[in-house]
């Protein structure tokens, strides 16, 4: 059981569409409609009448409304009670990216440690949709992520502020170069190592880089996942090009273990930090005073 499906079934309750919740839950159709089957696979019978339009509860999920909102409240009451008996007040929480964890944080940390003094710094690495929900509902202190435009629009709002503390590059990588020498147009088949549609990156991928190629063009996904470690890893056996960030590869093209293919779309990205427009810990208007001053 994922609270995140309680959320997903109540917000479909609410919305009476399925198009309509995803949009609210910030995730592709696809994705949302697995989460509610998951739900329902865990219960063990359905909540949604599928064979109706517009959307429809079944009997049984418009019974389980009620019930549901009890349950998620009364999980939340009891998360913020543990919270509230933790040592959160000297730790600073930072929610990111997994690749961000790994590529540039640890480059980063002497600015962060300069910032907040005696206290520790807890990272919580995630996907961007789970890590911009821990932020907004004030379980992190800061998000850092990377920016691109048109992709996830719901931290544009007033009560959120944002600074730029880095650029990167989406770059496509392989292991044998000659595979895609030549032009665009003259490519058939490209075997790829990919992101799911939902995640950030892929639907970069799918809009910034794809349409770029012929329609000839095909792509064959040999393997998918959400982590960008284990992509690289995949690449380096072999198994096909990826899109990947260039500090995350940065070492690997040096050796020479892994190439840039010539010719391939690149994304340019930026790196953001987020705060809340009033900061509960000092430490988080220490790190933007010192982010100002560059």
């Amino acid at each position: 059981m994922d609270i995140k499906w309680i959320e997903d079934f109540l917000v479909l309750a609410e919305q009476g569409s399925f198009t309509k919740a995803a949009e609210t839950r910030f995730v592709t159709q696809p994705a949302f409609s697995r989460r509610i089957r998951s739900l329902e696979t865990w219960l063990g019978g359905s909540l949604v009448d599928r064979s109706a339009f517009p959307t429809k509860l079944t009997e049984m999920g418009v019974e389980l409304i009620a019930p549901m909102h009890d349950l998620l409240g009364r999980l939340y009451d009891m998360r913020a009670r543990v919270e509230d008996h933790s040592n959160r007040d000297n730790i600073l929480m930072l929610s990111t990216q997994h690749s961000l964890s790994v590529s540039f944080i640890p480059q980063w940390y002497s600015t962060l440690s300069a910032a907040i003094g005696g206290k520790a710094l807890r990272v919580n690495a995630s996907n961007l949709h789970d890590c911009i929900e821990s932020f907004l509902s004030a379980h992190s202190d800061l998000l850092l992520c990377y920016f691109a435009p048109g992709i996830y629009k719901e931290l544009d709002r007033d009560d959120v502020v944002s600074a730029r503390v880095g650029t990167e590059q989406l770059i496509p990588v392989c292991v044998d170069p000659h595979k895609y020498a030549g032009s665009l147009e003259g490519l058939r088949n490209v075997d790829l190592v990919g992101f799911p549609v939902e995640a950030f990156f892929g639907r970069l991928i799918q809009k910034e880089c794809l349409p770029k190629f012929a329609q000839t063009t095909r792509f064959n996904l040999i393997y998918e996942t959400a982590l960008t470690e284990s992509i690289k890893a995949m690449v380096l056996q072999g198994v096909g090009m990826a899109w990947l960030p260039f500090r995350l590869v940065a070492k690997e093209l040096e050796a020479g273990e892994l190439t840039q293919i010539a010719g391939f779309p690149c994304v340019d990205m930026e790196i953001i930090l987020y705060r809340h427009l009033l900061p509960r810990k000092l430490e988080v208007s220490s790190l933007w005073a010192k982010i100002a001053k560059g």
